[in-house]
């Protein structure tokens, strides 16, 4: 009985503990939830999702200098300042570093991914002492399901972001102060455009300055395609300088987000800023230069047509091969990619611009992707090569196959050999025939298809297989400086 009686004894013990574990737990989530709401950027928000924030949070120290965040890589945390101050900054379209301005403590960053394009961010670097509250973005993502009040104050914060970043990559402000171009910001009026919409006629007057704030457009002469302007580019300056109608249509090649600078607040600011007036004036004789250039090479115009029917300005890279080194039929880069992935994801292409062929294989469509636009599992996503990578949510619907206008994405058998560095693996101990436990049945027969620049592994295959170094990987400006 006395054994029986300790033993109960110890169980209740155990039990007070654990339960006095759990109240002190829940009073240090209540305290950090309690500091949370004394900052600015989560203002509003509920105090069980701050307690929540709290919980799946941790708490980095930097040192001054230290690069917390770069513009190259996207962004996987969601940051808030308990402490110190940082410096926001990127580069502009002419590789001028711009800074957009200092956060303090209350403020936050990272919260790009939630909302938009991954790959569009800032440097963050320490400018002191940094106490910074660190956050999952994935976990982020869930709370957000529940917590509209947090989730109102990240996208408010995202688009107020996404136009400073904006105007700061047009080298035309990015010279300009924060305060400045923060002036500049508060003008702008914002507009949307659906993919194949005309956003400026040619022959109409000019009434406005026009930014990209996301997406791709056009630049077309008489049905000519000339010129095309991605974010950070800016148009309709030629008829507000000239007092001219336009000279050109202007059209969305993809869902199009647009900031609007009003004919009369530009010529306010260029009264304001002599230094911006030329600068403008120079950007029209550098256009001006490049469309008289460009009418005087047939060839060349014809190969840019092609291009842009062929969707290759879509992504910010292309596979490009040097013809000139290459064995005529020479079909290395093609087996390469067949042995990896099961099936040859790429082949020879048949369009080539300035001597250099295009291969034909997946775009990686860095805006209005109309594959990730029907996906109705969000299976395809970014990664950090700037490529659409289709992950294990696919369930071969086929939607994807059928809405590329490339013919870039396939449908092929499930147990083919996944693009995978673990399938590998696993593969290797199915041929060693070690016994194995199946832990869930496939019941999926076929999963879409494409390629993803051989995501998982450390090397495009190929690109690695080349023997003559003729095939690489080729930035869209490199490629076409239009």
């Amino acid at each position: 009985m006395g054994t029986h009686s300790d033993i109960r004894r110890r169980e209740a013990l155990a039990r007070e503990r654990a339960d006095a574990l759990l109240r002190q737990s829940d009073e240090v989530r209540r305290r950090q939830a309690a500091a949370l709401a004394q900052l600015d950027c989560v203002q509003g928000v509920r105090f069980d999702h701050l307690m929540r924030l709290a919980e799946l949070s941790t708490l980095r120290a930097f040192g001054p200098g230290a690069i917390i965040q770069s513009e190259q890589a996207p962004s996987t945390h969601l940051f808030l300042i308990l402490r110190g101050s940082v410096s926001l900054a990127l580069h502009d379209r002419a590789g001028h570093c711009s800074l957009i301005g200092v956060l303090n403590r209350g403020d936050c960053f990272g919260e790009g991914p939630l909302f938009g394009d991954q790959f569009r961010g800032a440097t963050v670097q320490a400018e002191s002492i940094c106490y910074l509250l660190q956050t999952p973005l994935a976990e982020v993502r869930s709370l957000l399901e529940d917590a509209t009040e947090l989730t109102d104050v990240l996208r408010s914060l995202y688009r107020r972001r996404l136009v400073e970043s904006t105007v700061a990559r047009i080298p035309l402000f990015s010279q300009l102060s924060p305060v400045e171009r923060l002036g500049i910001t508060q003008l702008l009026e914002p507009a949307r455009y659906a993919r194949g919409s005309t956003i400026i006629r040619e022959g109409e007057p000019g009434d406005a300055l026009y930014m990209v704030e996301s997406g791709q457009v056009l630049v077309e002469q008489d049905g000519q395609a000339i010129a095309h302007l991605d974010e950070g580019d800016f148009f309709g300056e030629m008829s507000l300088l000239t007092e001219q109608p336009h000279n050109a249509d202007i059209r969305a090649l993809t869902p199009v987000e647009i900031l609007v600078l009003p004919a009369a607040q530009l010529r306010m600011l260029m009264y304001r800023q002599p230094a911006l007036a030329a600068a403008l004036d120079e950007v029209v004789e550098q256009r001006r230069a490049a469309r008289s250039a460009f009418y005087s090479n047939t060839s060349r115009a014809s190969e840019y047509a092609e291009v842009v029917a062929r969707g290759l300005l879509r992504g910010r890279q292309v596979l490009a091969r040097n013809s000139g080194l290459c064995k005529p039929g020479c079909t290395i880069c093609e087996d390469a990619c067949s042995s990896r992935h099961g099936r040859a994801r790429l082949r020879v292409g048949t369009s080539s611009f300035n001597g250099i062929d295009i291969m034909e294989s997946c775009r990686q469509c860095r805006v209005g992707a109309e594959c990730v636009e029907v996906c109705p599992e969000q299976a395809i996503q970014w990664d950090s090569r700037c490529a659409l990578v289709i992950g294990d949510a696919c369930t071969g619907c086929g939607e994807c196959v059928s809405a590329c206008p490339h013919d870039a994405v396939q449908l092929t058998a499930r147990d083919r050999e996944p693009s995978s560095p673990l399938w590998l693996l696993w593969h290797q101990l199915k041929r060693s025939g070690r016994q194995m436990i199946a832990v869930e049945p496939i019941q999926i027969a076929q999963r879409a298809d494409k390629c993803d620049l051989c995501h998982g592994y450390e090397d495009l295959a190929c690109v690695t297989a080349c023997p003559t170094g003729a095939l690489r990987l080729v930035p869209i400006e490199e490629l076409f400086p239009l």
